[in-house]
């Protein structure tokens, strides 16, 4: 990194290239005082002048590694098409087509108060309850990040800012053609018809229809299958905020250059960091396809209770007041992998797992059926609210050995 700016930044009695850029990094890894960087450096000037001297250093860096890392590693103009499809996964390519495929999340970073009354308003969040300014993220499948617009101000929302790059950014239409897939979450709902008057593929998280308790199996499995392919911007956004530089509140002096610093740290990932998810293994094809030969597939214990055959609330027992040995079939973690088709809802397990017994004494709630002893009955709180039940019903096969 440092041959990248030798050519521009000449060395002085105080620092050295490689100093500055360690400086420049330790700013944004650690968000320590430039005094507190100056110090640790020990820095030959007085001691009122190292803050200044740090600052200078911090600014210079920042313009010569913008300069050298950004245009060739982020942007519309830095990938063609063909390179832009090389970073298909399995998932968004067996589920979506072939096609270019963009994932666009908003993120955020936190500012103190401004004294310009305009200003102050233009970036306070309601959601948020904070002063703030949006970036745009615009990542590609394999969580390489195309491109990381911004700053917004903190009053708009993801799909305003959606839009206002879609009507003053042309560049888009350089690189994306009709019927290239654009995934976005619920946020961008007020956009989603911007995207198809352009030709464009919305994949969204569906919504419950009015008066529905939960999604049709339908609009669930294509639902799972969005989720499944934009995780990879949520990735991004949790890597990008492990600089604290940027997930703690910044002063308002660093505004000016915030674009600067954003898409510099960017860029930098994309060139100097592996790819945050290949997605390409034998493995992750064989998965994408057995989601997607069940994207139809019906729940016939959804059909039984949908036509009133069992009843959710009634005719239910707790094991222990069954005389039979109650047999449930052994799950391996592998078997639950495949069958969950990942391993988020592994990792849930154990903190709902922990909320239950915490309500019941360190004992787990099961029932049985009382017309089918193949049908269990448990029920979860919602980790959101605390008057939330949920019922969740396993149909098993007391002899099934491959899938119970």
């Amino acid at each position: 990194m440092c041959s990248l700016i030798n050519p521009q930044m000449r060395t002085s009695k105080h620092r050295l290239p490689f100093e500055a850029v360690c400086m420049y990094w330790i700013k944004l890894k650690t968000n320590l005082s430039f005094r507190q960087i100056g110090t640790l450096f020990k820095l030959q000037t007085k001691e009122e002048n190292i803050r200044k001297r740090v600052e200078n250093i911090f600014h210079t860096v920042s313009r010569y590694l913008y300069d050298a890392i950004v245009p060739s590693n982020l942007g519309f103009h830095h990938l063609s098409r063909a390179d832009a499809l090389t970073h298909h996964t399995a998932y968004t390519e067996t589920f979506f087509g072939p096609s270019l495929a963009l994932i666009w999340d908003g993120t955020y970073i936190y500012c103190n108060k401004s004294e310009d009354h305009k200003f102050q308003k233009e970036t306070y969040s309601g959601q948020k309850c904070h002063h703030l300014v949006k970036f745009m993220s615009i990542v590609l499948p394999d969580g390489y990040v195309f491109d990381l617009i911004g700053p917004f101000n903190g009053k708009e929302n993801d799909a305003k800012i959606s839009k206002a790059i879609l009507e003053m950014n042309d560049d888009l239409s350089m690189i994306c053609e009709a019927g290239d897939t654009q995934i976005v979450d619920r946020g961008f709902r007020d956009v989603a018809g911007a995207f198809e008057e352009l030709g464009f593929d919305v994949q969204m998280p569906s919504f419950l229809e009015k008066g529905a308790k939960q999604l049709e199996t339908e609009q669930a499995n294509e639902t799972r299958m969005t989720t499944k392919s934009r995780w990879v911007v949520e990735s991004f956004h949790s890597q990008f905020k492990k600089w604290r530089f940027f997930s703690e509140r910044i002063s308002q002096d660093f505004l000016v250059n915030i674009d600067v610093l954003v898409r510099t740290l960017a860029a930098s990932l994309n060139k100097y960091r592996p790819r945050r998810f290949h997605g390409k293994s034998p493995d992750d094809y064989a998965l994408a396809t057995k989601m997607l030969l069940m994207h139809n597939k019906t729940s016939q214990l959804q059909q039984v209770i949908s036509q009133g055959d069992l009843s959710l609330r009634k005719n239910w027992k707790n094991i222990v007041h069954f005389d039979t040995h109650f047999d449930f079939p052994y799950l391996t973690l592998d078997f639950l992998r495949e069958y969950t088709c990942g391993v988020y809802q592994i990792k849930q397990s154990s903190t709902y797992a922990k909320a239950h017994l915490y309500d019941h004494d360190g004992e787990f709630e099961y029932q049985l059926s009382s017309s089918d002893d193949t049908i269990l009955r448990c029920r979860i709180h919602s980790k959101h609210s605390s008057t939330s039940k949920y019922f969740l019903l396993i149909h098993f096969d007391k002899n099934g050995t491959h899938e119970p």
